[in-house]
Formats: C-alpha cells, structure tokens, sequence
C-alpha cells in the first residue's frame, strides 16, 4: 500500500456512487486522515452520460467538505507508459497522484467560483469524446463472452458444476485457483510486461472467473460497467481501500488484496491444489486472447 506519515493517512479510492452516498459525508466529517482519490477512469465513466458536465458536476461537488484532500490519479494508460520508461518498475506514489488532474477535479469541485473554472469546462468538453472511446459496450461484451468461453473449456465439466454448487468450494479455494491459473499465464516474462499488466490480469480473471460461475452475461452495458469497475480496482490496489456502494466491486477489491498478500496467496494455492486442481496449457489460449486487448 501506499502510505504516508507512517501509515495514519488512508488514501480511499472513490467510485461514482460512492461521491453521491451519505457515506461520503461521513467519512469525511469523522476521519480527518482519510484522503480521497477519484481514478481518471471514474471521467471516462461520467462523459458517457447524456449531460457529462451536469454528471460531473453533480458527483464531485459531494467533496466539497475535502476538496483539499482529494486527488486524481493518472490513467491506466499513463501507468503502462511510467513503467515502460522506468523498466517495469512499480509507479512511484508521487507519480500515481496526477497534479494536472487534480487541478481540474478541484477547479470542478469548487466550481464557478474557482478561476479555472472556464478554462477546466472547455477542457471537458474538448476530451469527452476520448473518454467515451475507451470503452465499447458489444466489443467488451464480445470480449468477455470468449474468455469466459476459453475459461470454462480449460475448466473443465466436472469442476465447473463444483464452481456452480453453492458451497462446494469454498472462496480459498476459488482464489487459489486463480492464483496458479495467474502464474501458468505469467511464467513467460514477456506476456505480460510490467506490474500493471499483471494486476489488469488479476482482476478480469476474477471477473471471467464470477461470470463462469453465474453462466450467464448480462446485456452489453452491463459488462461495459464491469471493465470500468475493473480499472477501478486496478487502481486501489495501489492504494489503502476503495469506497464503493457495489458489492461486486468490493468484492474484486477484497479478492484482490487477498491474492497480493504473499502468504494468503501460498495457502490458498495449497488448498486449490488439494482439489486436484491444475492449470492446462489450454490457458495459453487465453493468456494470448486477454494480452491482445487495448490496455
């Protein structure tokens, strides 16, 4: 995690719902030492509506009460690039924080008042259509139908129906599972190149994983909203926690920081293989499908 004065700070990362739940208003009269980031992506999520300025408007005003203590973080985009220039080495915190984005997220939160204010709108307004680009509703949805489809058939029937039956495995298991399907799809040094990479890896098989299990994909936007959510939890991972009214989000959050916890990870690994379970090199299939997409 990503601490400051010796860990009392707790950067807390935000999601849109989040921004308009009470539950905002709380923490930040009760905890001080709570600092709030709002992901770049929650911007690409905002300029989709109808009225992104209303849209933006309406969510960040909620952190008026802290507008000093909020931030915006980079792009997933920009965190790819950081590590490239610096040989894969993991972004530092000073480079996470964006200092430009920040700037703009304050100038909305204040709003009219803030005398950047003109300035940050004609920006919005110039960059909606590059955030609405970054996700395709069908395209996302195609993507997911076919790993979940590579998932299932490296699978395997018989464990798939364990997946399926309430309480046959339990959630150690499920992520430890994960977690050597991780490794398998890993072990070559140039699939995927950097740390973040690896943890975009993490979570979209947490994903497929959940929607293996369900049988079933919701309509296009749906699994549009699951890759935002995605990047969402991307992001916190390199922070304290994330705040989120989504029980799947945090759930992916959860799952996440378990899986990056060294030693929870080495026992859930025992207990998946104490099912018998291990990967196939059908997963190769996958690692070169999931490597091609756009991040």
């Amino acid at each position: 995690m990503l601490e400051q004065n010796g860990g009392k700070i707790r950067y807390v990362v935000l999601d849109q719902g989040a921004m308009r739940h009470e539950m905002l208003q709380t923490r930040i009269a009760n905890d001080p030492d709570a600092v709030f980031v709002v992901p770049d992506v929650a911007f690409s999520e905002m300029a989709m509506k109808r009225n992104v300025l209303y849209t933006v408007r309406r969510s960040l005003s909620c952190l008026q009460a802290a507008v000093d203590r909020t931030y915006v973080s980079v792009s997933i985009k920009e965190i790819v690039e950081y590590e490239k220039e610096n040989c894969g080495n993991v972004i530092r915190f000073d480079q996470l924080l964006s200092c430009p984005g920040t700037r703009i997220g304050r100038g909305l939160i204040i709003g009219e008042t803030s005398p950047d204010y003109d300035a940050i709108v004609q920006r919005l307004t110039q960059t909606e259509q590059d955030h609405k680009a970054l996700f395709d509703p069908r395209k996302d949805r195609d993507d997911m139908q076919r790993h979940v489809a590579m998932f299932k058939k490296s699978f395997g029937t018989a464990r798939l129906k364990f997946l399926r039956t309430p309480g046959a495995y339990t959630e150690d298991i499920n992520l430890g599972m994960i977690v050597l399907i991780m490794q398998s799809m890993t072990r070559d040094p140039g699939a995927f190149p950097g740390d973040l990479k690896k943890r975009t890896l993490l979570g979209r098989l947490l994903a497929i994983m959940y929607w293996a299990e369900k049988d079933g994909l919701d309509k296009p936007e749906k699994i549009m909203n699951d890759y935002i959510d995605m990047d969402f939890v991307v992001i916190a991972s390199y922070l304290d926690e994330i705040m989120s009214v989504d029980e799947k989000v945090k759930m992916l959050d959860r799952q996440v920081r378990r899986i990056m916890d060294i030693e929870d990870a080495a026992r859930m690994m025992k207990v998946a293989r104490e099912t018998g379970f291990r990967t196939s090199d059908e997963l190769a299939e996958l690692e070169n499908d999931i490597s091609n997409r756009r991040r």
